[in-house]
């Protein structure tokens, strides 16, 4: 065979896997793109009522939380989890929903009374680990930024600080025993203020 033709036959066949590589990469990320889309949508329909849960710990205003009110979310956050929402939770954000979660258990076996309000700094935990699962829910969506490498490599350091603080404050929770208190008014002050 002249080296023309060899050549010429070479050059045709890396052509051809070539351009088969290519149309499988293609397909593949075309494929994916819709997987993702559809999976945004299905976020989207899904995400609002967790986002809306998580209110009961906002920082402007701060709300009143009681045991009973902290019972009622832990349950509240439990069937949504099961019947609306947790399939669609990414790996972070299954990780901080389940830091709210392990958090609210470990307040409400504390001992107190059930009418007890939720002192400051235990609210002020609750707040900041609803925080993280709030930004996770956002990164899920894509609502705030588009992914970039380096990007995706802040979300995972933060994501990772985010758990051993959440971390320390279950297990602050767990050893307070002045979780809850039934004081008002200007006790109420005094009485966050010398809990830690």
């Amino acid at each position: 065979m002249p080296h023309d033709v060899v050549l010429a036959l070479i050059t045709a066949v890396v052509g051809l896997v070539t351009a088969a590589v290519l149309a499988l990469v293609n397909s593949w990320i075309s494929a994916r793109a819709g997987v993702d889309e559809n999976l945004r949508e299905k976020r989207l329909a899904v995400y609002p009522a967790l986002w809306t849960a998580s209110a009961a710990f906002s920082r402007w205003p701060e709300q009143t939380a009681t045991r009973a009110s902290l019972e009622a979310l832990h349950d509240r956050l439990r069937i949504w989890y099961y019947d609306e929402g947790g399939l669609f939770l990414s790996t972070v954000a299954r990780a901080r929903y389940g830091d709210v979660q392990e958090l609210i258990a470990a307040l409400v076996a504390a001992p107190g009374h059930a009418d007890g309000r939720l002192n400051h700094h235990r609210y002020a935990d609750l707040r900041d680990t609803a925080s993280a699962l709030r930004t996770a829910l956002t990164e899920d969506l894509d609502t705030r930024r588009r992914r970039s490498i380096m990007d995706q490599r802040r979300r995972h350091s933060r994501h990772k600080n985010f758990h051993a603080q959440a971390r320390a404050r279950i297990e602050k929770a767990k050893k307070d025993g002045r979780a809850f208190h039934l004081e008002s008014g200007p006790e109420l002050a005094r009485t966050a203020s010398h809990s830690a």
